[in-house]
Formats: C-alpha cells, structure tokens, sequence
C-alpha cells in the first residue's frame, strides 16, 4: 500500500487532493477516513477530497480507493497540518489629543486611537469618574462648566492597560455688535429698516429699544422684527428718539444707540 504524506497549513481556506484512477470500465472513485469518519468541512467532490478552511483536526490519514469489475486498488494520504505561528499579545497603545477646546453649547467628540493585540476593551471616566460609554469615541453633548473637565481613555488586553487623558474646555465670546443702526432723518408716517449684527458664542440674543426725546412713555413705537430680532423695523414713524439695539449673552453684552428724527410736515394757512 502506498502512503503519500502532504503537509497543509492550518487556515488554508480551500485544499483539493485528487485520487486519479484509470481502467476499463471506469474506475468507482471513493474517499474514507483511516481513523473515524469525515471532519464537517471535509467533503469528496467528483474524485477530490475537499478540505475547506483547515483546522489541526483535520490531521490524519485519508484512504482512496479505485474499484471496477477487475479488481480495486487504495492510495492511502498522510495529511500533515502545520500550526499557525502564535501571534504575540502586545499591550495597549494610545493616541489622542492633550486637550480639545470647544465653545459653550456644542459637542465635543473626544476620540482615542488605540493598538494592541488581542484588541483591548476601551472604558472612559470623567474626573476620575466611571462613564458608561465604551469603545474609542466619546461624545460630550452641549458643552459647558459642568462638563468640562479631565477625560481618561483606559485601554485593557490580557498584556497590560494603557491611559491617556484628554482636557476638555469650554470657551465663550462675548457678544460684540458688528454692523449697529445708522442715524436717520424721516418725514412722519414713513417706515424705515434698522440693523443690528453681532458675534458672539452663545450666540447672542439681540434687543430694542426707544427712547422718545418727548418722553412720551409709550415705549418702542410700532415696528416688525426679523432675522431673530438683528433687523427691526419702525413702522409708520410718528415721534424722534434714540434707538438702542442690544446684543446679550449670558457672559456679556454689547449696546449701540443711533438718533432717530421724525420730522413732521409745517401746516401752511392759506
């Protein structure tokens, strides 16, 4: 009986071993196991012992047998698996930023880059305490001192832990007007557009007001706002006074005042 021997590394994902066989009739073509019986992903395709993704349980002998009405002959096949080199654990390396610096009110995506092997497992604390969120990301919503503060990436495996810990700022600008209302001279039942732009983070909160030179204690005349209160306008003007336009947030304002002069048409007695 003639033994082959055939060496295959473990994780192979497709083996072919053909069994060829010749005589007249045509040779019956069958594979068997010397010692039990087929692994679950081995199978005989056509005259072809299949192995598909090897594993070290698919070592062993393997038995071809060629039959017809003239007799039968048997090749029998050593299968030899070679083990994958063990990969080496490597413990947890980290990468993130020092400090990321966010304004008031926004999100702020804190992200560590970790290596290793086996893959670590990622848990996170803020000031020194445990979070609930795992994984490499970390999302701190809406942003302000209550959340600003010392993150920690901590990062496990079998071979060590690593940490890394991330500043988290919060910053604000205080509200600053950039284009403030313009002087202006009307003729009485006019209507006139008054602009006030400002910067600032929060973003700020912009208002009116009038101050009548009659002192009339009637408060902002009639008037339209748009653009969230950056433009208003003072609808069928009737008396002068200054208008004042505020930019406010809750760290700060900015106030801007322009004249405004209504003039009224002199009756003429004929």
């Amino acid at each position: 009986m003639l033994i082959t021997a055939k060496t295959i590394d473990e994780g192979t994902s497709l083996v072919e071993i053909p069994c060829y066989a010749e005589g007249v009739p045509s040779p019956f073509v069958k594979w068997d196991t010397v010692d039990g019986q087929f692994q679950a992903n081995i199978k005989q395709v056509s005259h072809f012992l299949v192995i598909e993704n090897v594993t070290k349980a698919d070592a062993g002998f393997y038995m071809c047998s060629a039959t017809n009405r003239a007799g039968s002959d048997v090749k029998v096949i050593h299968i030899q698996v070679i083990s994958k080199p063990e990969r080496q654990h490597i413990a947890p390396l980290i990468s993130a930023p020092s400090m990321v610096q966010v304004y008031y009110y926004t999100d702020a995506n804190l992200v560590c880059n970790v290596t290793g092997y086996p893959t670590p497992i990622i848990k996170w604390q803020f000031n020194q305490i445990p979070q609930a969120t795992t994984g490499a990301k970390f999302t701190v919503s809406r942003v302000t001192n209550s959340t600003s503060g010392v993150y920690s990436c901590i990062a496990t495996n079998d071979a060590g832990t690593s940490q890394a810990n991330i500043i988290l700022k919060v910053t604000y600008d205080h509200p600053k007007i950039l284009s403030p209302p313009l002087p202006t001279i009307s003729t009485a039942g006019e209507s006139h557009n008054f602009t006030c732009r400002a910067t600032g983070h929060p973003i700020p909160v912009v208002s009116w007001i009038f101050d009548s030179f009659t002192h009339h204690p009637n408060g902002l005349p009639r008037h339209v706002t748009f653009e969230n209160g950056a433009v208003l306008e003072l609808v069928n003007m009737q008396d002068s006074g200054q208008l004042t336009c505020t930019a406010e947030n809750e760290f700060g304002s900015d106030t801007k005042s322009t004249n405004v002069i209504v003039k009224h048409p002199t009756a003429v007695i004929g």
